[in-house]
C-alpha cells in the first residue's frame, strides 16, 4: 500500500478551511491566518505508521508514530497555551508537512523519546509524555516539554526555558509512552539548573513497562547526566521516586530526558 496524506485546518465547528493531499509527502501553506479553535489535522492511508511531520517552520520536525485514526494538534493561539512555543511559531510564517519515514531510519539506533510537536490529553501520537502533576498547570511546566528537543535550562518561567517540576509533591511522576514496543538500552536526564533558584533530585526510580526498574543517581549539574542499562522491551517508561537533595531549594526540575534505542515493531 502506497503512503497517502491528507493535510487539513479545521475550524471550532470542525469545517475544513483548507486542506491539501499527497502520495508519500503532502505540503499546505494556509493562506490564512489561524484563528482560535482551528485545529491542524493530518490522516494518513495506512496506520499505525511512522510519520515525518513539521507543523511550522518555527518548529523543528517530529519523527512520530501515528497509532490510529488522524493526528489532530489544536493550534495553541492563547496566550498561556502558546508560552510553550516560540512567538512566531504560529504567526504569519505558516507551513504543515506530512511525509513517509523510511525504514531504515525507523529502525536505527536513536532518541525514542523526543517528539516536538506532544501535546497534553488524549491522543493518537507518540511518543507522548504526561506526569502526575504539572505546576500551577501552566503550560511552561507541562510534562510534554520534556520531550521537545529544547535543552535551554538555565533559568524558568518563559520560551525557551520550558521544563516540568515536581510541584512539591514527592509523589509526582513522569512517564513517556512510545505507543508501540521499542528495545531500549540508555536514558539521558537534563536537569534545570537556574541555580541557586533550583535545586535538583539526588536520587529517582526509572521504572519501566516490563515490571523492571533501575535505581538512578544524579548530580548537581546543568549538563546531560547518562545512564545505561540491559537492554529491555517495553512500551512506556516512568520517572518516580524523586528524591531532592538537602538544600534550602524547594524547586528541582527536569529539562528534557531521552530515551534511546531502536523500534521493535514488524
Amino acid at each position: 500500500m502506497k503512503d497517502f496524506f491528507r493535510i487539513m485546518v479545521c475550524d471550532k465547528q470542525g469545517r475544513i478551511r483548507q486542506q491539501q493531499e499527497g502520495e508519500g509527502r503532502a505540503v499546505l501553506r494556509p493562506s490564512s491566518p489561524y484563528e482560535p479553535g482551528d485545529v491542524i489535522r493530518i490522516e494518513s492511508r495506512r496506520l499505525p505508521c511512522p510519520l515525518k511531520v513539521s507543523l511550522s517552520p518555527a518548529l523543528p520536525e517530529a519523527e512520530v508514530w501515528l497509532e490510529d485514526h488522524a493526528m489532530e494538534f489544536p493550534v495553541p493561539l492563547g496566550e498561556e497555551e502558546a508560552q510553550a512555543y516560540p512567538a512566531d511559531a504560529f504567526g504569519e510564517e505558516r507551513g504543515i508537512r506530512v511525509e513517509a519515514v523510511s525504514s531504515q531510519r525507523w529502525g536505527a539506533y536513536r532518541n525514542l523519546s523526543e517528539n516536538p510537536l506532544d501535546r497534553r490529553g488524549e491522543t493518537t501520537v507518540y511518543p507522548h509524555c504526561t506526569a502526575s502533576v504539572e505546576t500551577r498547570g501552566e503550560s511552561v511546566f507541562a510534562a510534554r516539554n520534556t520531550i521537545d528537543g529544547r535543552c535551554e535550562n538555565t533559568f524558568h518561567g518563559e520560551w525557551p526555558y520550558t521544563s516540568w517540576g515536581d510541584n512539591e509533591d514527592p509523589e509526582a511522576e513522569i512517564r513517556t509512552d512510545f505507543g508501540r514496543r521499542v528495545l531500549a538500552d540508555r536514558a539521558e536526564i537534563l536537569i534545570r539548573a537556574d541555580f541557586p533558584h533550583d535545586n535538583y533530585w539526588k536520587e529517582a526510580t526509572l521504572e519501566f513497562s516490563d515490571g523492571t526498574a533501575e535505581r538512578l543517581f544524579m548530580e548537581k549539574t546543568g549538563s546531560w547526566q547518562s545512564f545505561s542499562f540491559i537492554p529491555r522491551t517495553i512500551s512506556w517508561v516512568k520517572l518516580k521516586e524523586l528524591k531532592k537533595s538537602e538544600e534550602e531549594s524547594p524547586f528541582p526540575a527536569l529539562t528534557q530526558w531521552r530515551i534511546f534505542g531502536m523500534d521493535c515493531e514488524k
